[in-house]
This record gives C-alpha cells, structure tokens and sequence, in this order.
C-alpha cells in the first residue's frame, strides 16, 4: 500500500520536497500519524506527531502548526528584506570572443546585478557578433518553432526555457471525502510569450519572461492563480505572489510580479513555500 511505504521511510533528517517519481509513492490521504517527520513530502501533507499529538502541516520547505499558532509562528521568523533582482542595460561581452558585438542584453557572470542567472552568453547563443541562437542551446525545444530576435523591438520569441509548464502535487481538503487528498494538477503550457526589451532597465517583473501567472494547463484547477485565492479579490495578501513563492516581491503594485532570488527561476521546480494563515486552514 502506497501509504504503509511512506510509515516505513520515516526518519528524524529534515524532510524534503517530494521528487516527480517520489510523489507516486506518497499515500492518497494527507493525514499521517508518525512517530516521526515523513522523509518526503509535499505542500499541504499534515503530520500527526504520535507521541505528542500535535498536528503539522508542511508549508514546502518545513512542518508548522496546524492551528491557529500559526500565525505567531510565522510572526515570530521575520523574513529577511527581498531586493529587486534588477535587468539593466549592460555592454559586457563575457565569452572572450572579439567579434562579439553587444546587443544591451544580459549582464553577465561577475557583474552587479548578475543579469540573466549569470549565464555566459554562449550557453544560449552563437558568439559572433550578432545575436543568433545556438541549436543545441537550450533557446531551442523540441517541437517549438525556432527562437528569434526582433532587432527593432530588442525582444526575444519562441525561447524555449521561457515556456513555463510542469506539474505540480500537494494535498488539499475535498469537502466531500471529508479528508486531505493528493492531487497533482498540470500549469503552463502553450507558446512561449516575448520577453521584454533587452534594453530595459529596472526590476524584471514575472512577464518578462512568462505570463504572470503562468497559463493554466490540462487540468485548469489552480485556484490560486484565479485572482481570488482564499475568498480574497486579486490585491488581498493571499493572492499575491510572494504569499506562496520564497522568490517573488510586490514592491508598489499590491501583486508579487518581481523576481528575488533568480536561482530559484529556471531551475524545472514550482518552488512553492506559503506562510501559512489559521484562515488557510478551512482547505489547507
């Protein structure tokens, strides 16, 4: 049973985030009573501690309490100020090319702001005074049409790690089964929309590289992408980005659309760590 496999692997070592092929083996239901942590798991897996019988929840990156401490829990761990990451205008050439002309693109490794996670330009591109896109870069995706770059508008198309979509599983209250249940939903999906100029200046919001949210995709069950998210309208705290990703930052707008941390950006992971609200748990 998917559930007594999980029993078996507990341990007293930090729990991490479930792997794709981890989830499969992860029980239907949320509640677990353990005598420890699970070594694995998900966003919304509740963790009953058998000797103590206090109830946590995994917010992504840790277990908290599963009532309404929560919210002097959370008030207690002041969350360190986020900054900008910025994309400015930069002539830098990084790959010791003489040929290479720069476009006021990307900073590159070793300039402050990083620019584009650091990335050399040639991890994407052909160096050779033009802007052109290497084939076996990862600009290019199987059945994506090719990237291209308008010289005019200095935008980007069809770029390839820019095409958001993946899957993601967590638990969730069903007010029918009257339990937690494990749910995996699919997000993304569709063409890669342009980035923004590459000579822009200033922080670089969520739609300079993919729609804000994300586009939902088969399944279209992301609630919390709706614009009201916890019976709140699209401004209220539960519907901005920062609510539930550790990266993003809403520093004028009332919505999280600006990147913190880029190397928690293009990595292939939804990185997804809420502060929970006692409020969350009429479904969490």
């Amino acid at each position: 049973m998917p559930g007594a496999a999980v029993s078996k692997s507990v341990t007293s070592k930090p729990t991490t985030v479930a792997t794709k092929a981890e989830v499969a083996k992860l029980p239907a239901r949320g509640k677990q009573k353990l005598a420890a942590p699970p070594a694995v798991a998900v966003f919304g897996m509740i963790y009953i501690d058998s000797t103590t019988g206090k109830e946590k929840i995994f917010d992504g990156a840790s277990w908290v309490p599963h009532d309404n401490t929560v919210d002097s829990y959370y008030a207690s761990r002041k969350a360190p100020a986020k900054t900008a990451a910025s994309m400015v205008q930069t002539d830098v050439c990084t790959d010791g090319d003489p040929a290479c002309t720069p476009s006021g693109a990307h900073g590159g490794p070793g300039t402050n702001p990083a620019g584009h996670y650091a990335f050399a330009c040639s991890v994407c591109h052909k160096v050779g005074g033009r802007v052109s896109f290497a084939k076996n870069g990862p600009a290019f995706g199987a059945g994506l049409p090719a990237p291209t770059f308008d010289a005019t508008a200095k935008t980007c198309s069809n770029i390839a790690c820019h095409a958001v979509s993946g899957t993601f599983s967590y638990y969730v209250y069903d007010w029918g089964l009257e339990d937690y249940v494990l749910t995996t939903i699919s997000y993304g999906g569709g063409a890669p929309r342009p980035t923004s100029s590459w000579f822009s200046t200033g922080a670089a919001g969520c739609t300079a590289c993919h729609d804000d949210p994300p586009r939902s995709g088969s399944t279209g069950s992301n609630v919390w992408h709706s614009g009201n998210h916890g019976n709140q309208g699209p401004t209220g705290d539960r519907n901005q980005c920062q609510f539930c990703h550790p990266d993003a930052y809403s520093p004028g707008n009332g919505i999280g659309n600006t990147i913190t941390n880029p190397a928690l950006h293009a990595n292939g992971v939804a990185n997804v760590q809420a502060t929970f609200t006692s409020a969350c748990f009429t479904c969490h």
